[in-house]
Parts: C-alpha cells; structure tokens; sequence
C-alpha cells in the first residue's frame, strides 16, 4: 500500500496541492496507528493498517518527491537524494527505536507512541508552499523558458495519465524499473536466513544491515552531486548500480565468511542508493513538466507489483530447491536484465536522428514567427514611446504630424 494507491496521491498533488496532501497522508497514519493498537483480531488490522496507514503513507511519499520537483529546477538531483536520504536514515534508526519500545511498553504502546511522530510529519507539511509551481511558472514565462507543449496541450484527468505511455523513453525506463525493484528488496528478505545456513547467528546477521543502510545512505548524497553535473547522463549511473549489483549477488553463494559478507553489504548497500535517487530523479525529469505527477505515480504503481512479487518468487524457488543458491541466481539475472532495457535508449536516439528534416524545418518557422512578433513589439514600443515624447513637448515642430496620426 505504501506504493499502490500512488495514482490517487498522484491527483490529490495535483487536485489540493502537496501541502493537503501530505498533512492528510499524516492524519490517516495517526488514525491507522490508533486504530490499530485497539483491534482484537488480525482481520480489523488489515484494515486499520495496511489499508489506513498503507495509504497514509502512500500520501506522505508520493508529496515529498513532487513537491520537490516543484521548488527545484537547477539542483532536482541534489534535492532528490537528500529526501531519499531522510527514508534512508529512517530505516536506520527506526529498527532499534522500535525493539526498544516494544521491550519496555508492548505493541500496542508502541503503536501509540509512534503516533508522534507522524504529528510531527502534519506540521512538517505546512511548511510547503502552496503557491510556488505558479511562482515557478512566472520566473520561467520571464526567462523565455515556458514549455510550448504544456501550452498546446489541455489534456486532463485519466487522458493526462494515459498520455505517459506516449513518450517512448517512459516506457523503456518503467520497464527496467520493474525489473529492478522486482530483484533489489530479495537480498533484504533472504539475507538473514542464509547467514543463518552458513552458521552465522541471526544476531550477526542483522548488523549486515547497518553496512548496507550506511553505506546507502552516503551513495545517494553522491549521486545527487553527481546527477547535478549536465555532462553527467543519469541512465548510465543507473545501469552501473544495476550491473555491479547484479554481478555481486551472483557472488554471494561463493561467500562462507563473515568479513565477504560485509564486504557485499557495503557494495549492495552502493547499488541501492544509486538506484534510488537516479529513479525518483529520472522520474521527475522524463516528461514535460504537466506529466510530472502522472509519471511519477504510474510507475510506484507498477513498481508495487513488482517488489511484493520479488520475495516470495525467491522463497518459492528456496524451498524448492533446498538452498538460496538458485534465487540468487535469479535475482542476479532480472538486475542484469534492468541493465540491459535501457540500451533500447540508444536505438530510439538513433532512429530520432534520422527522422525527415520537416521537422527542424517546423522548428525554424516557428523561430522566425517568434523572432517577427518580437520585431513587431519592438517597433509597436518605438511608436508609443515617439507618441508620449510628441505629447510631452519634446518634439514641438512635428505636433502637426502627431495630431494627423
């Protein structure tokens, strides 16, 4: 739930703002927390949780991303690993705070103290500017910079949400995506069980994710530099973290001590912070800017999918087999395969390259039309000028002409 309803944020962004959004989003997180530490029975708590707080949560992260891309235009990238950053740092923290809460108070206290922090969220969000996309629209009219296509098209609704399919680019980048988020949360899942196979205690174990969170955590800080730099293309950074990642859990049957397995945390933990940020920034930056918001719940949506199917698909495969070895394997390959859907890029590239030249041609008239109504204007602005100039005085000798003007 934390990504599938991401169309109905999607159009509560669009339809109220992010600033409603994401304080309604925090409301349902506290409604969903409190319901939940009353329930009796496991049916009520499907409801209460995964359905409230799931949503709750689905309006808090969809608003975060796209308000960003609201206030940022230069540093989008930078801005973008900073909040994937603070979900980062979250799980971190968020782990052992709660074993400690569920030590000393039990569940249902825990689920009431933790309502605080969602408190804190809804005050959070009155902070965001309901009014500076228009701010944005100004500055951009301004500097010339304002986007003909969001002028020419006045598609709304379900056929601007539809309309994504059209940009063949989205396609091929969703269609990787898929594949990423498919295979990068197996590791996750299957981590402890198989330090656990190889004698390793769980306790051990669990402090892998420490490595993996921190060195996630200092990844997306760089990418977002990195993604900053216009000679830098964010889909090749991408495909590194796909291929690494993949090559190092091909690896990870191969490792029987302790100290490889750090050694893949670390590495792993790389990967997912690069694809994280280069995800949500090229999500945000793909389309036009009218598309944004679709785009970017459309594919958390299909993204959803994806990553509930990955850990049980591995389990399955597992307990067929009798070991990790051959999930491994699988999950090694379905990254390689995101590595691989993005090269479909430059074959698209190329065939735009060779398109008829009519259409530079439709873009030189268009700049010619642009450049003769800046000349009409000019001129229109010399007259009006002589016209105040002529009733000032300054030019005496010639108020005959103006008064036959």
């Amino acid at each position: 739930m934390v990504w599938l309803p991401s169309p109905l944020a999607g159009y509560l962004c669009d339809r109220f703002g992010c600033r409603i959004t994401c304080f309604l989003g925090g409301v349902l997180c506290i409604v969903g927390l409190v319901s939940t530490s009353f329930v009796q029975s496991l049916d009520h708590m499907y409801i209460t949780y995964s359905m409230v707080y799931g949503l709750g949560t689905c309006l808090i992260y969809n608003s975060c991303f796209l308000v960003i891309a609201k206030y940022f235009k230069e540093k989008l990238s930078v801005a973008t690993s900073v909040v994937t950053l603070g979900t980062s740092i979250g799980v971190l923290y968020t782990g052992p705070l709660l074993q400690v809460l569920l030590d000393a108070v039990e569940w249902r206290n825990t689920f009431r103290i933790t309502v605080a922090l969602y408190v804190l969220v809804c005050i959070l969000s009155l902070t965001f500017n309901p009014h500076v996309e228009e701010i944005t629209i100004v500055d951009n009219i301004e500097t010339g910079k304002n986007n003909n296509v969001d002028e020419e098209d006045e598609r709304s609704g379900i056929s601007l949400y539809c309309s994504v399919w059209t940009f063949p680019a989205y396609i091929v980048l969703v269609a990787s995506f898929t594949f990423a988020s498919f295979g990068m949360y197996i590791p996750y899942i299957i981590l402890v069980k198989y330090c656990e196979d190889l004698g390793i205690t769980a306790q051990k174990a669990s402090r892998l994710f420490i490595f993996i969170g921190l060195a996630s955590c200092f990844a997306r800080l760089m990418t977002g530099r990195l993604c900053n730099d216009k000679r830098v293309n964010p889909v090749y950074i991408y495909q590194a973290s796909m291929v690494t990642a993949g090559l190092s859990i091909f690896m990870l049957p191969f490792t029987t001590e302790y100290w490889n397995l750090i050694a893949f945390s670390v590495i792993y933990g790389l990967c997912d912070g690069v694809f994280m940020t280069t995800q949500n920034f090229i999500l945000l930056t793909c389309v036009d800017s009218k598309r944004t918001t679709a785009a970017f719940c459309i594919n958390n949506m299909v993204y959803s999918f994806a990553a509930a199917a990955g850990g049980p698909i591995a389990a399955l495969i597992a307990d067929q087999t009798g070991n990790y070895v051959y999930s491994f394997y699988m999950t090694g390959g379905v990254l390689l395969t995101a590595f691989l859907i993005p090269v479909i890029l430059v074959f698209l590239n190329r065939a735009k390259s060779n398109l008829p030249h009519h259409v530079s041609e439709a873009e030189a008239i268009e700049e010619e039309m642009a450049d003769t109504i800046s000349d009409e204007i000019k001129a229109l602005d010399q007259v009006l000028q002589f016209e105040r100039r002529l009733r000032a005085g300054t030019l005496p000798r010639m108020r005959s002409a103006s008064t036959n003007v």
